[in-house]
């Protein structure tokens, strides 16, 4: 289990963010912060206490915090602390100046509920994380930074497909289902700017032969 602090600036999404959350048993919400003293303290107690915090989601855009500082000051305080951006603003700028500042990731607010677990899971474990949406705001991505657009899993999922494999057998071989299966393939198309198997494997060629 994870444990989590969540940090907005409205009470009502605070709380209702929390009973998200709590519907899963991968996580719990051990502290909750709309100003940065508040955060402080949290994070402070937990230490005090023994308790690790996983992970911080934080909004963007909050009118009493500044998110560049906020990040880079937890960071150099609790450099163990993953940090997950969640907003709705579609500021590429700004989303890699928190990226640059520490963060680990960075979802929408239009992101459903599996990919909002998804994405704190995957910076709980260490690794980054960036929405697939946000990708389509951004030039199309060498073919040579594949690698660091792709979760370890939607690499896995892009080998299979490349094996001529159908989601249903991918869904076999991994031992998920079949909706999962097609959801990391719509967020693999996403990432990569393609929108067929075909294109996926133009795509990999180009970066094969650009090595």
């Amino acid at each position: 289990m994870y444990n989590i602090v969540l940090v907005d600036d409205h009470q009502v999404v605070l709380e209702s963010f929390a009973n998200l959350l709590a519907t899963s048993d991968r996580f719990r919400v051990v502290g909750t912060a709309q100003y940065e003293s508040d955060l402080f303290h949290i994070l402070e107690q937990n230490h005090l206490n023994g308790q690790v915090v996983n992970v911080l989601v934080t909004d963007m855009l909050m009118p009493n915090l500044n998110i560049l500082k906020l990040v880079s000051s937890v960071k150099a305080k609790y450099r163990n602390v993953a940090i997950l951006v969640l907003s709705g603003s579609d500021d590429v700028g700004m989303i890699r100046q928190v990226k640059q500042a520490g963060a680990s990731g960075y979802v929408t607010k239009t992101a459903d509920k599996a990919e909002l677990f998804d994405a704190i899971l995957a910076v709980a474990a260490g690794r980054q994380y960036m929405d697939s949406r946000v990708f389509a705001m951004q030039e199309m991505p060498s073919a040579s930074s594949m690698d660091d657009l792709l979760t370890d899993r939607e690499t896995q999922i892009v080998s299979l497909i490349l094996d001529e494999l159908s989601s249903n057998q991918i869904a076999e071989r991994l031992f998920i289902s079949f909706n999962t299966v097609e959801t990391h393939r719509k967020r693999i198309y996403q990432k990569l700017g393609v929108t067929t198997s075909l294109g996926l494997m133009k795509r990999s060629l180009s970066r094969a032969f650009s090595r």
